[in-house]
């Protein structure tokens, strides 16, 4: 019996590590959602209004998202221009 052999056993009898920490996650998520669907007052700018504040935390993490995403290419940018 060679190396892959044995790595193909141990996989078909092994537990499946990432399919319990995405299990895990799902289940965490799920519990965020609900301890957060409270409605909060939530201002930006001239914009008043009521939502569930786990859409407020859901948009201000895309937000983050973007901006660490985007930032690093508008500063490349600038760098190439000065060169």
């Amino acid at each position: 019996m060679n190396d892959q052999d044995q790595l193909a056993g141990s996989r078909k009898g092994g537990t499946n590590w990432k399919l319990w920490a995405a299990g895990a996650a799902a289940v965490l998520l799920i519990i965020f959602f609900v301890e957060n669907s409270q409605e909060v007052e939530v201002r930006f700018l001239f914009v008043k209004t009521t939502t569930p504040l786990i859409f407020g935390l859901l948009v201000a993490g895309i937000l983050g998202v973007l901006i660490g995403w985007l930032a690093p290419k508008v500063r490349r940018g600038h760098k190439a221009e000065r060169k």
